[in-house]
């Protein structure tokens, strides 16, 4: 009887003790995107003679801004900030999207509403880049469209 106690005692604290050792402990937050580190900072290219679109990475975020003559456009947008409290994008607290391919290319974005972009780490002209091939919708069809963006210092 008393062996049989003794034994039952031992199994439950057994028991008790595996499933606590064995259960992973799991935390309730995803883990956010991280920026390569040759991508962070400021770029910037020239769509035309009056408009320049800049390019701000961050370790988390990745943000889209126009400016024409100057001046900031309505439009710019950021992903994977979240401390845009009082901001208008229409992509507030959407997480920052990043997926690199075989090429070298890598998709950053929002993974929604086909705002992810194609960029690659290049030399152009001597300086440093970053080439984004996209897609440009004439009055004819698409037309595949390469642009560079340099580092603003």
């Amino acid at each position: 009887m008393r062996t049989k106690r003794l034994l039952l005692g031992t199994l439950t604290v057994l028991a008790i003790a595996g499933t606590t050792t064995i259960l992973p402990t799991t935390s309730a937050s995803a883990k956010r995107a991280v920026t390569p580190t040759n991508f962070r900072g400021t770029w910037q290219t020239r769509i035309n003679k009056k408009t320049v679109r800049n390019l701000k990475i961050t370790k988390f975020t990745f943000g889209v801004t126009d400016y024409k003559n100057g001046k900031a456009e309505e439009g710019a947008w950021t992903v994977g900030d979240k401390k845009q409290k009082h901001s208008k994008s229409p992509f507030k607290w959407t997480p920052l999207y990043l997926h690199k391919d075989k090429k070298g290319y890598t998709f950053i974005g929002a993974n929604r509403l086909g705002q992810l972009w194609h960029l690659k780490r290049v030399t152009h002209k001597k300086r440093a880049a970053l080439r984004d091939d996209g897609w440009a919708y004439k009055s004819f069809g698409e037309k595949p469209v390469v642009q560079y963006y340099y580092r603003v210092k």
